[in-house]
């Protein structure tokens, strides 16, 4: 249980400052209406992580490896209404995370290196086609070659070399 005297009342600022205002977010869950990893086991809500933010949960939000389910295939970011930017946020979150435990390697980073996401995105295009957008995301799973390159240029971090056993090494 969070002993609410010990939140930190500046985690938002501290953890979204390159994200813009998260504070606009009203949890209408359009965000999450295109999004596969909304249906994971755990889902991804940003809406929850929005709120540990803005509450100051940062023990919840450190543990919280939902951030790391996204699979980057920005329909949050194309739905949003208020222009929260969902995607950014998880990212935030997954910096704020690491720099505050340089020792913390989710679970999801092997499967961003093998797929460039984190979740494989070959099921979600009739959806995507259904809310009128592209059926394969603007990102790296268009592009084989550029996520060879991505691995390459991941192979030279500090991260895989000294964590080959997660990484296919």
């Amino acid at each position: 249980m969070q002993n609410l005297t010990e939140v930190n009342g500046d985690l938002w600022r501290e953890v979204t400052e390159r994200c813009g205002d998260i504070r606009r977010c009203f949890s209408c869950s359009t965000c999450v209406s295109g999004c596969p990893a909304a249906e994971g086991s755990p889902p991804l809500f940003v809406r929850n992580l929005v709120t540990k933010i803005l509450l100051g949960l940062e023990e919840s939000l450190l543990e919280d490896e939902t951030p790391w389910l996204c699979v980057t295939c920005s329909a949050c970011e194309e739905m949003c209404p208020m222009g929260v930017h969902p995607f950014e946020i998880c990212l935030a979150i997954r910096r704020w995370q690491v720099s505050k435990d340089d020792s913390y390697i989710p679970a999801a980073v092997a499967e961003i290196f093998e797929r460039g996401h984190t979740q494989a995105l070959d099921s979600v295009g009739d959806k995507r086609r259904a809310l009128g957008l592209e059926e394969v995301p603007p990102t790296i799973a268009r592009f084989p070659g550029l996520l060879e390159r991505f691995r390459e240029m991941l192979r030279e971090t500090e991260l895989v070399r000294n964590n080959e056993y997660m990484f296919g090494g």
